[in-house]
C-alpha cells in the first residue's frame, strides 16, 4: 500500500517537475497556414504590382500566370484577357516564332536566360521589343513543367539605340565625305594650277620669241584652267552641299519653254560651239514652279556633256515633254558614247568614261544632275552605245503647292520640296 503512496507521489512529482510541452500538430498547422497565407498575400501584391511584367507559362506555350504590367506591355486589359486569347505564345506572341524557338534551346541548355531579346504582337497588332528573364520550372522527379520570368518593354530605348547608331553612321559619312573632297580637290586643283604656271613661265621666259597667234594660244590656255578650276570649285561646293544634305529647294514660278531656251544660249556662249540645236516642246505658255538654279543645273550640264562629247557642228536634240503628273527632259547627241562598263558609275562623283579621258573635265557633272534630280523627287533614265551617242531622259513629278496662282495660266506644273509634298492630292 505505502508503494502503491510512494509511487503515485513519485509520478506526480515527476510530472510537475516536467517543461512544458510544445504547441499541437494542430496549433502548428495553423501558424504554418498563417504565415504560407502571409507570404503568398505578399508574393501576390510584388507579383501583382511589380514594375516588369511577370508571368508562369506551361511548357506548350500557354500562360498560367500573369501581372497587369504584362497586360500593359501587350495592351490587354486583365490577366485573364490576355490569358484566355494567348494559347500559343510562339505563333501568336513572337513576330519571329523562330527566336521563341531560340529562347527555348538556350534554356534547355542553361536553365536560365537573361536578357533576351525579341519583337513581338501586342493585341493592336503593333510591334514592339522586348527582353525577357526566363527561368525553367522543374517538379520534384526534375521534369519540366514550365517556365517562369519577367518581361520588359525595351522599343524606346530600341529606338533610341538604332538613332544613336544612324547618328554615328552619318557622322562617319559627313566624315569620310570630307575628307574624300579635301583630297580630291587638292589633287584636281593642283593639276590646273600646274599648268596655268608652266604656261605662264613660258610665256615669260620665250613670249618675246612667240607671234601673236601663239602667245593668244597660251593666255587662252591659261583662261580655259582658269575656268576649269571655277567650274571645279563650283561643282565641289553643289556636291558637297548634296552630300551633306545641305541644299533645299527653294521654289519660284517661271516659264518653262523660255528658261530652257536661255539655258542653250548660255551653253553656246560657254562652249562657242557650232552644234545646232532641234528643240521641241509642248509646253506653250506654261508656267512651272521648281528650284530654278537647281533644275539649270540638270540641264546646262546635261547640255553641256551633250557638245562636248559629239563631234563639231553636231546635231543636239532637246524634246520638252508636259504631261499631267509629270515633266520629261529629253536631251540626245550623237557623239561617242558610254562604254557599258563605265555606266554603272556614271553618277559617281570624279568618274570619268574610259573613253572620253582625252577631253576636259572634272567628272562632277552627273553627279550633280543626280543628286538634283534627287531633291526634286524625280529619276533620270540613260540609254547609250559607244559610237552612236547618248539619250538621257530626267523625269520629274507635277504636284501642287500652296503658293498662289490667281494670276497663273490654268494649266500648272508644279514640283516641290518635302514641305509641300503633303499638298499633292490637290487639284490642279
Amino acid at each position: 500500500m505505502s508503494l502503491n503512496v510512494e509511487h503515485q507521489y513519485h509520478t506526480i512529482d515527476r510530472i510537475d517537475d516536467t517543461p512544458e510541452l510544445p504547441p499541437s500538430i494542430s496549433t502548428k498547422r495553423e501558424i504554418l497556414e498563417k504565415r504560407l497565407q502571409e507570404t503568398e498575400v505578399k508574393y501576390r501584391s510584388i507579383f501583382e504590382n511589380a514594375l516588369v511584367g511577370m508571368f508562369q507559362s506551361t511548357n506548350n506555350g500557354k500562360y498560367l500566370l500573369a501581372n497587369q504590367m504584362l497586360c500593359s506591355i501587350y495592351g490587354y486589359d486583365s490577366p485573364a484577357d490576355l490569358i484566355g486569347n494567348i494559347t500559343n505564345i510562339k505563333e501568336q506572341l513572337y513576330v519571329d516564332p523562330n527566336r521563341y524557338e531560340e529562347l527555348m534551346e538556350l534554356l534547355e541548355a542553361r536553365n536560365t536566360v537573361c536578357k533576351f531579346e525579341s519583337q513581338v504582337y501586342r493585341k493592336d497588332g503593333s510591334i514592339i521589343w522586348i527582353s525577357e528573364n526566363v527561368r525553367i520550372i522543374y517538379n520534384s522527379n526534375g521534369d519540366i513543367v514550365g517556365y517562369e520570368g519577367s518581361v520588359e518593354d525595351m522599343t524606346e530605348r530600341k529606338h533610341s539605340e538604332e538613332m544613336m547608331q544612324l547618328q554615328l553612321a552619318k557622322q562617319k559619312e559627313i566624315n569620310l565625305i570630307k575628307d574624300r573632297f579635301f583630297s580630291m580637290a587638292c589633287h584636281e586643283l593642283r593639276t590646273f594650277l600646274t599648268i596655268i604656271i608652266t604656261t605662264s613661265d613660258l610665256l615669260k621666259l620665250h613670249g618675246n620669241k612667240l607671234n601673236a597667234k601663239d602667245r593668244l594660244q597660251y593666255f587662252d590656255r591659261i583662261t580655259e584652267n582658269v575656268k576649269s578650276m571655277n567650274e571645279l570649285l563650283e561643282g565641289f561646293i553643289a556636291i558637297g552641299k548634296a552630300e551633306l544634305k545641305k541644299t533645299k529647294v527653294k521654289i519660284s514660278p517661271f516659264e518653262i519653254k523660255g528658261f530652257c531656251e536661255s539655258i542653250w544660249q548660255d551653253v553656246q556662249t560657254i562652249t562657242k560651239t557650232t552644234h545646232r540645236l532641234v528643240f521641241d516642246s509642248n509646253c506653250e505658255n506654261i508656267t512651272l514652279v521648281s528650284d530654278k538654279i537647281l533644275l539649270r543645273q540638270i540641264l546646262i550640264n546635261l547640255l553641256l556633256n551633250a557638245v562636248k562629247y559629239s563631234p563639231h557642228s553636231n546635231t543636239i536634240y532637246f524634246q520638252l515633254d508636259c504631261q499631267t503628273n509629270q515633266i520629261n527632259f529629253i536631251i540626245k547627241d550623237r557623239g561617242v558614247g558610254i562604254p557599258k562598263e563605265d555606266r554603272k558609275h556614271l553618277f559617281e562623283a570624279f568618274h570619268r568614261s574610259s573613253n572620253v579621258l582625252n577631253f576636259s573635265g572634272t567628272g562632277l557633272g552627273m553627279a550633280i544632275v543626280k543628286r538634283a534630280v534627287e531633291l526634286h523627287g524625280g529619276n533620270i533614265a540613260v540609254e547609250s552605245e559607244v559610237g552612236t551617242g547618248t539619250t538621257i531622259k530626267v523625269t520629274l513629278p507635277t504636284i501642287c503647292t500652296n503658293l498662289p496662282t490667281s494670276n497663273w495660266e490654268t494649266k500648272i506644273f508644279c514640283v516641290c520640296d518635302d514641305l509641300d509634298r503633303s499638298l499633292q492630292n490637290s487639284s490642279l
